[in-house]
């Protein structure tokens, strides 16, 4: 079992659209590519410099075939998506885990 991991640094005036974002467009975008247990995490730091908030959002996905499939069929219309909603002001990087 994966765990992909999408981390956000969202500018603090998107921050409601993006969530709202986040309920009704992403996460069920991501549920009906296959992916499951959607999770959204605030990112606690204690950085004073830093603008935004930092969001994690987590689904988890049976294997590297799978996850494949979807970075090569859906990952670039996603991130486009969040481009042209947001601009530069919702930045993100994904990571994948491996659940031990």
């Amino acid at each position: 079992m994966l765990i992909y991991n999408t981390t956000y640094l969202v500018a603090d005036k998107q921050f409601e659209p993006w969530m709202k974002w986040v309920r009704e467009v992403h996460i069920p975008f991501m549920l009906n590519c296959g992916f499951s247990n959607p999770q959204v995490a605030k990112v606690l730091t204690t950085d004073p410099e830093q603008e935004g908030t930092s969001i994690s959002v987590q689904f988890q996905i049976e294997d590297l075939r799978k996850l494949s499939i979807w970075d090569k069929e859906h990952a670039e219309m996603l991130l486009c998506e969040l481009s042209e909603r947001f601009g530069s002001e919702v930045l993100a990087f994904s990571t994948v885990l491996e659940v031990l």
